[in-house]
């Protein structure tokens, strides 16, 4: 009885759905979801499409930023910022912020920004420090 319950469970954790990333804000209010490619904010109109090239397109394919590597381009190509370990800076170096290994986002003083559970320290970096509608909203 109890190998077939442990079997139950492991077979409804590999075939149940894939849960949504989130992104919260420092209070711990829900910000957006990411659920595969797609960005989608709270109430789940999309925003974004982060795709596995490292392209990120509004929600009508208009290209927005590219990442490659550690660098972070506008549609133009130009550089606007970059990640190295933890530390997103600006396109002149200066320190923007950081996303910490467990999920947690703070800006350049410490001050807590939000946290993203289940997400890339590029997704979120991203998200938070590049994308307007969330880099408004948690500032």
């Amino acid at each position: 009885m109890k190998t077939t319950f442990s079997l139950f469970i492991l077979l409804l954790f590999f075939w149940s759905e894939p849960k949504a990333q989130e992104l919260r804000d420092s209070s711990g209010k829900l910000i957006g979801r990411f659920s595969g490619s797609d960005y989608r904010d709270a109430s789940g109109k999309l925003l974004y499409r982060i795709s596995d090239v490292g392209t990120v397109r509004d929600a009508s394919g208009k290209l927005m930023l590219r990442i490659s590597g550690h660098d972070f381009r506008n549609n133009s190509g130009r550089l606007i910022g970059r990640m190295k370990k933890n530390d997103v800076r600006d396109a002149s170096g200066v320190l923007l912020g950081r996303v910490k290994d467990n999920g947690d986002v703070r800006d350049a003083s410490g001050k807590l920004l939000g946290r993203s559970r289940g997400n890339s320290k590029t997704q979120t970096a991203v998200l938070f420090f590049f994308m307007p509608e969330i880099k408004n909203y948690t500032r």
